[in-house]
């Protein structure tokens, strides 16, 4: 066996006891190579980090790459479905927002509306297909008005938010990544009134960062692609701003 197949076998073993971990440490790592050196673990770590299987989140904690395997990501039930139905269809396709995010809350809603990526040339023929699935689709300028009658009238019908791309990048097998999930849910939530408190958003920012699983330099690079680099930049540096420059933007804002 090759060393390529011998890590990609190690890799494997880690998955599958581990995979459920956001984080994990080396004494987790001993529990699943019980009968290996401590030298040869930490080698074999260090080779995991450096083909990307892994990533160390500080010396001796270590999560999984999100690219590799398991994504740490437990879609809902709407969203499985709507992935089906879209793999099915044959449309290029993002799940995105809650449903990547959703394990790094502290309370997950009952309900609310999955935030879909379509092709703009495939609207009307997604929309058809859903209708047809008994799910119902809505755009972004229509999420508070139509989340508020689904909630009063108690309609048990999965809503979907459909946003119109030509850009797929930041994507893997139709989910988002943890950085493109962020800023599409941000924008979501500030733009188009989606219904989730900003508190909770500050939140999920908070343990992604605190987890480690966050490239703030690849979430501004996305954010720029939607016109919201200044607010992410803002967001993802709000720590190295005084609280002097703070007061300096708020009379700024006041004097316009």
């Amino acid at each position: 066996m090759d060393n390529k197949s011998a890590l990609e076998e190690k890799y494997q073993k880690i998955l599958e006891k581990l995979g459920e971990e956001i984080t994990f440490y080396m004494d987790d790592i001993q529990d699943v190579f019980p009968d290996m050196k401590k030298s040869s673990l930490y080698w074999n770590m260090s080779k995991l980090v450096e083909k990307g299987y892994l990533k160390r989140v500080r010396n001796g904690v270590y999560a999984f790459n999100e690219w590799y395997g398991k994504k740490n990501i437990t879609l809902s039930d709407t969203a499985v479905k709507i992935a089906n139905i879209m793999d099915e269809s044959g449309f290029e396709y993002c799940i995105s927002g809650l449903d990547v995010l959703q394990k790094y809350m502290q309370h997950i809603p009952e309900q609310y509306p999955c935030i879909l990526f379509i092709n703009k040339d495939s609207k009307e023929e997604v929309k058809n297909i859903f209708q047809e699935n008994g799910m119902e689709t809505l755009l972004p300028a229509q999420i508070k008005e139509m989340h508020e009658n689904y909630v009063l009238t108690g309609k048990d019908i999965p809503q979907i938010v459909l946003y119109q791309t030509e850009n797929f990048e930041d994507v893997m097998d139709g989910v988002a990544s943890i950085e493109k999930a962020f800023v599409d849910l941000f924008y979501a939530v500030t733009r188009n009134e989606y219904p989730l408190a900003l508190q909770e958003l500050v939140r999920i920012y908070e343990n992604v960062v605190r987890l480690g699983i966050l490239d703030k330099k690849k979430m501004v690079s996305i954010a720029a692609k939607r016109n919201l680099q200044y607010d992410i930049r803002y967001i993802a540096e709000s720590k190295y701003i005084t609280t002097e420059a703070h007061k300096f933007v708020e009379i700024l804002k006041r004097e316009e």
